[in-house]
């Protein structure tokens, strides 16, 4: 079920999709709690509807989305949503890369790690398309990348609306509540990849189980991550309910330059991995060792998400020119709709 990374004929490529699925980071609960907890700590001038019971509701819904993808066993979207829900840290320095030097930009990343690979091709063994059809582990993950670009959706999508909503123009309504629509789409798809940045495992190439040298002895079983998924928040009884009171909002990002927060969220979350190994070994992930480290990481995702959609909110007013932008680009007449 939680796996992330996976040989003749059409039957065999077709089991190496289904098995190499993405491992999930929290189950939808956890999910779902990180973004009521982060809608919390909205800014007080954020738009009022998304207070409401019910978007709060769907917004947390949509936070699951992205891996709800997973189920459709097609190679181009695995491709493009996999490799989006994790980064193998330790994996960069083959690519001669740490978590401080990765590029910000998607593009330029790859790049960087392709001409590393041409150049030291002892140390980055090439891509095995019979091994891996839908290239999901052909580099260490796009994390961080996710979360900085859907920021910047988001933010569009805040500027938009707040752009309708300066125009004031009844027969913008549909494209007003469409406007509303999409910023519920992508503060839940944002939450979904802070989420998956909270959630230690996410972070590591020791994903589901200890892998290669394992001196400390720690566990390989391959359940290890479903257990922090969910098991782990069931047995604690982890809910929103049990999480607000812990809750705080202490972060901030830069809405022009967020990277510089997100890898900080992403060593923070990181800098917990080896002491979830070390507590599955001692037995005390079940105690109140445990549950404490299990909050610690959700209200951490909370936190971090508030301070995204905050930033993403501030950085949205239009300014005149925006404003006569959108009406020269968007070139509506009420007269052309059917």
């Amino acid at each position: 079920m939680k796996q992330r990374r996976g040989g003749s004929g059409l039957v065999a490529l077709a089991m190496l999709v289904v098995l190499a699925l993405p491992a999930l980071a929290w189950d939808a609960v956890g999910h779902r709690a990180i973004t009521w907890l982060a809608l919390d700590g909205l800014a007080d001038d954020a738009p009022a509807w998304l207070r409401d019971p019910v978007i709060r509701h769907a917004v947390a819904w949509q936070a699951a989305e992205p891996d709800r993808w997973r189920g459709v066993r097609d190679v181009h979207l695995i491709h493009e949503n996999a490799p989006d829900h994790f980064l193998d840290i330790e994996d960069l320095e083959k690519y001669g890369l740490t978590l401080d030097s990765v590029p910000p930009l998607r593009y330029q990343y790859v790049a960087a790690m392709a001409v590393a690979r041409h150049v030291h091709p002892d140390q980055v063994p090439p891509h095995n398309p019979k091994l891996d059809p839908a290239g999901q582990q052909e580099w260490p993950g796009f994390l961080p990348h996710a979360i900085v670009e859907h920021h910047a959706k988001l933010l569009s999508a805040f500027k938009t609306y707040r752009t309708l909503e300066k125009l004031n123009e009844p027969a913008r309504a549909p494209q007003l509540e469409m406007a509303r629509r999409n910023i519920m789409v992508e503060m839940g798809i944002l939450s979904h990849f802070v989420g998956d940045a909270a959630q230690p495992l996410h972070t590591t190439k020791h994903f589901n189980g200890w892998v290669g040298d394992n001196p400390a002895g720690f566990t390989t079983d391959k359940g290890f991550h479903a257990y922090i998924d969910g098991g782990v928040i069931k047995h604690h009884d982890l809910t929103y309910a049990a999480l607000k009171p812990t809750q705080t909002f202490s972060y901030t990002v830069d809405a022009a330059n967020p990277w510089p927060a997100v890898i900080e969220h992403i060593r923070r979350s990181h800098d917990e991995m080896r002491t979830l190994y070390e507590m599955e070994k001692a037995g005390t992930l079940k105690e109140a060792a445990g549950k404490a480290l299990i909050a610690r990481r959700l209200n951490d995702g909370a936190a971090m998400l508030a301070a995204l959609y905050n930033s993403a909110w501030k950085a949205s007013a239009p300014s005149e020119r925006d404003v006569k932008d959108f009406i020269r680009y968007d070139s509506f007449d009420p007269r052309e709709v059917p």
